[in-house]
């Protein structure tokens, strides 16, 4: 049994989640295409991993059903969304989405790979599948990226405390 100073495991689970909403993230969609049908969910749990080889990790959880379309295609594409882009990110983070030749209502573009990318993404990259790594509630997935883009000119969306955020000042 626990002493008065140990939290429960759901008061450290919650104080693990208002721990990390401290940390401001970038909002990007993980997408891959398969079979005619393109999928993607909203990620923040993104980052660089080498610059040589240029490698990139994302973490899912293992029942996100673009899970399934990235290990068949062994491709994704990430989309770092533009400060403009909230409903992109919206829409992607809602469950019970039905898998589509495009992605619905968010316009879509094609890396050169042919993958799916969100149409006016601060910036995106296309990778192929280098591995897989089962973690905890997740598993991440390290992509060696073959295909990047970035137009600076587009600031970045963010996320903050449980809300979206833009850059501001200079």
């Amino acid at each position: 049994m626990a002493n008065d100073s140990t939290p429960s495991q759901s008061q450290l689970q919650t104080h693990f989640k208002a721990a990390l909403g401290s940390w401001a993230s970038g909002v990007a969609i993980v997408a891959a295409h398969d079979a005619g049908l393109a999928e993607g969910t909203t990620v923040s749990s993104f980052t660089s991993l080498s610059l040589d080889p240029p490698l990139v990790l994302v973490c899912l959880a293992p029942s996100a059903r673009v899970v399934g379309t990235i290990r068949r295609s062994n491709r994704f594409t990430v989309s770092v969304l533009a400060a403009d882009q909230e409903p992109a990110s919206r829409h992607f983070a809602a469950r019970g989405r039905d898998p589509q030749a495009g992605f619905g209502p968010i316009p879509a573009a094609r890396a050169p790979d042919g993958q799916p990318v969100v149409a006016g993404a601060a910036a995106y990259l296309a990778c192929a599948l280098e591995a897989v790594i089962p973690q905890g509630d997740h598993h991440i997935f390290i992509g060696r990226v073959e295909h990047a883009a970035a137009d600076e000119a587009r600031p970045p969306l963010l996320y903050f405390r449980r809300g979206y955020r833009q850059v501001t000042g200079s």
